[in-house]
């Protein structure tokens, strides 16, 4: 065999190796409920994505500006701590939003509104509602709520909300000595967390 094709074969055989370790490969990848399928290259065992496929499945965008070379990533983060700007998530385009919680001497309310985009009715479960203050865990109590929503004036969702329709609920829970609580919801049987949410007093 000639030496030029020997480096030709041989550079061959290497470039079918370097493709094969840096070829994209569909991957499966679940953000905050929502699924997608996108490409992921492995390098030195760390993924790397599409940075537009990734920014899209958080509701946000990229731009490019091609005079300085710079991306732009907007987010729409479903993560604040401060409940009184609005904390959401989104999963199969069921939205739930902790609007704000106050606390008087009576008790701790949790403003919550839930959006309904899909195609079904949802199940909104308030007797799985629950919160965490202090390390101790407070559950969901059906006397309580009712006597409150039966004495005072505030919103009571239904217990199954149809599609395309909003609706905002309050629920309460015994006072607790925190100034900032965590939350979990159970909408459609569906996990929905809230950490370190404020309470306003």
């Amino acid at each position: 065999m000639k030496k030029s094709t020997m480096i030709f074969s041989v550079f061959i055989l290497l470039l079918t190796f370097s493709i094969g370790a840096y070829a994209a490969t569909k991957y499966n990848f679940t953000f905050d409920g929502k699924k997608q399928s996108m490409d992921v290259q492995l390098i030195n065992n760390k993924a790397y994505v599409p940075l537009n496929a990734v920014t899209e499945l958080f509701g946000g965008e990229v731009t490019y500006d091609s005079k300085s070379k710079t991306y732009a990533v907007t987010s729409n983060s479903t993560g604040s701590t401060t409940a009184q700007n609005g904390l959401s998530k989104t999963i199969d385009n069921v939205t739930v939003k902790i609007d704000k919680v106050v606390q008087d001497s009576d008790s701790l309310k949790v403003y919550v509104t839930y959006i309904n985009n899909s195609d079904n009715k949802i199940n909104t479960t308030d007797s799985l509602t629950r919160i965490v203050a202090n390390g101790k865990q407070y559950s969901y109590n059906t006397e309580f709520n009712f006597e409150r929503w039966y004495k005072k004036d505030v919103p009571h969702a239904d217990s199954y909300i149809e599609p395309g329709v909003t609706e905002e609920n309050v629920i309460f829970f015994e006072p607790v000595n925190a100034d900032s609580i965590n939350i979990a919801l159970t909408v459609k049987w569906e996990d929905y967390r809230f950490n370190h949410v404020k309470i306003t007093k």
